[in-house]
């Protein structure tokens, strides 16, 4: 309600914010940024005269999450230094292909969106507005990622900074693995008995950027991979401010049949 009056609003539960803006909404779906575009290469079946480290991230590499396709529902948190706000999601994934996830508060869609491999369509229900963005201009506008396998392996919650360079200690339960150079600091702790990402530090001293992100509540999906169910992100940036997501997912089903529609009404007016 809006103070001094009985009339309902949207914009009392934050979402035409949501919407209306494309950074908050993709912090809100992706919940990470300025990520690097390029993955690390993956270690070649042949590749000869590996340290422990290396063997250690193959392994990792070969125990991550595999899923042509998956399709949740999830509860998300989102806090930030100008709003605070809940939502349900519906989220969808076509490996290599497509992501697509749709938001709505109180029973109702509020936005869709659909990000391929090289652009963002948003559809913002509240105020009968749509977008198309590159994926590459989000990326530079707003600190985002700009490569949808990584964006792919977030929403799986896949270790996504493997690389050739880390450094490994190991605990009685854990390893850690840790990496520092080009200006970037990261590190990540993994259960040692079944390899499953409990949690990545991303660090840019020089820009003031961080990322903190926990992985709980593992179980079994569909499938019987193992899938963590709740995911507590802290971004801090010059660009964002410090900014918190929760995501609980409450369902999950990996290699299913899914549809992603996503068409447009005619009375939508498209914005730039």
């Amino acid at each position: 309600m809006n103070k001094g009056s009985n009339t309902f609003s949207w914009d009392s539960f934050g979402v035409k914010n949501w919407i209306a803006s494309p950074q908050l909404f993709l912090l809100l779906l992706l919940a990470s940024f300025n990520f690097a575009c390029n993955t690390s290469k993956k270690l070649g079946k042949g590749d000869a005269n590996l340290s422990s480290t290396e063997l250690l991230v193959r392994r990792i590499e070969t125990n991550q999450i595999k899923a042509k396709t998956f399709d949740a529902r999830a509860k998300i948190d989102f806090r930030s230094p100008d709003m605070s706000a809940s939502a349900t999601a519906r989220i969808k994934m076509q490996k290599d292909s497509s992501v697509w996830v749709t938001l709505s508060k109180l029973g109702f869609e509020v936005g869709r969106a659909l990000i391929t491999k090289d652009s963002v369509h948003i559809l913002d229900r509240i105020n009968n507005e749509y977008a198309v963005y590159g994926l590459d201009h989000l990326s530079k506008e707003y600190q985002l990622p700009g490569n949808l396998l990584l964006i792919q392996q977030v929403v799986l919650g896949n270790p996504f900074f493997l690389s050739r360079k880390f450094t490994s200690t190991s605990t009685e339960d854990s390893y850690v693995l840790s990496d520092s150079g080009s200006g970037k600091e990261v590190k990540m702790s993994l259960e040692k008995a079944a390899l499953r990402l409990r949690n990545l530090q991303y660090l840019e001293p020089g820009a003031s950027r961080s990322l903190n992100l926990d992985l709980e509540e593992y179980k079994a999906a569909n499938d019987k991979q193992d899938f963590s169910y709740l995911r507590k992100f802290v971004v801090d940036s010059r660009e964002t401010g410090k900014v918190e997501v929760n995501i609980q997912f409450t369902q999950v089903e990996l290699n299913v049949p899914i549809s992603m529609p996503f068409d447009v009404p005619q009375r939508f007016k498209r914005i730039k």
